[in-house]
Formats: structure tokens, sequence, C-alpha cells
């Protein structure tokens, strides 16, 4: 089994959605679109966290709905951040040098977080 199968299988067992073009695997969880992007290019692999075009509107859905929206954001980067760092492991122990780069993609997370959370303090305050 190739690494890149490794990897689709782990994504799968965790119950991402899995999209794979030649050197980049894509695992996008299911309750918040929020991607895990693995890249292997030759015995180097990145690994990072990316917000889908649709979690705006999800995230104001799940506001609307009256859940708590920062803790279900939280729960899902927490997991995506823990099977990046299995598929960093695995990776790692074949002989892959890993940067996981994860920070960005979580504050861009959170930037669209917040911003729908002002944009709803605003209306409810009116």
């Amino acid at each position: 089994m190739s690494i890149r199968d490794e990897i689709v299988k782990l994504l799968k067992e965790h119950e991402l959605e899995v999209r794979k073009r030649k050197n980049i695997i894509r695992g996008t969880h299911k309750t918040i679109p929020i991607t895990l992007i693995i890249r292997i290019i030759g015995d180097e692999a990145i690994i990072e966290l990316e917000p889908e075009e649709e979690l705006r509107d999800v995230l104001v859905d799940l506001v609307e709905a009256g859940e708590d929206v920062e803790d279900t954001v939280d729960d899902v980067l927490s997991e995506l951040r823990d099977i990046a760092v299995e598929i960093s492991q695995l990776l790692s122990d074949k002989g892959y040098k890993v940067k996981l780069k994860l920070r960005e993609g979580e504050n861009d997370v959170r930037d669209i977080l917040e911003e729908i959370e002002e944009e709803y303090s605003e209306y409810e305050e009116e």
C-alpha cells in the first residue's frame, strides 16, 4: 500500500470526505467544512488546514439555529489537528520531512467565526 493510500485510508477512518489529485490529498470534515490538505512533493510533505468556501454559510446556519458555534468549531479544529499529527507521524516514520502549517488555516477559520459572531451580536442588539 502506497503512502498516499495509507493517508486516504486514515482520513476515511476519521470519516472525512476525501479527494485526491496527484500529490495533494484533501480530507474535509463532514460537520464543519474545514479541510486538511496534505501535499507530498518528493520526500517532503506539507500539512495545512483550509476553510472551505461554504464555511461561512454553515456557521451562519448554526448560529441561527442557536448552536454554540465556537465550541463546535474548536472541537472540529482539535479533531483535525489530531488527525494532522497522526498523518505527520505516519509520514515521518516513512522517512518524509513533514511541515505542519496549521496555524494560518486555524486563524482564517477563527476570523470567519469572529466576523459572524460580530454580525449576529449587532443584529441581536437592535
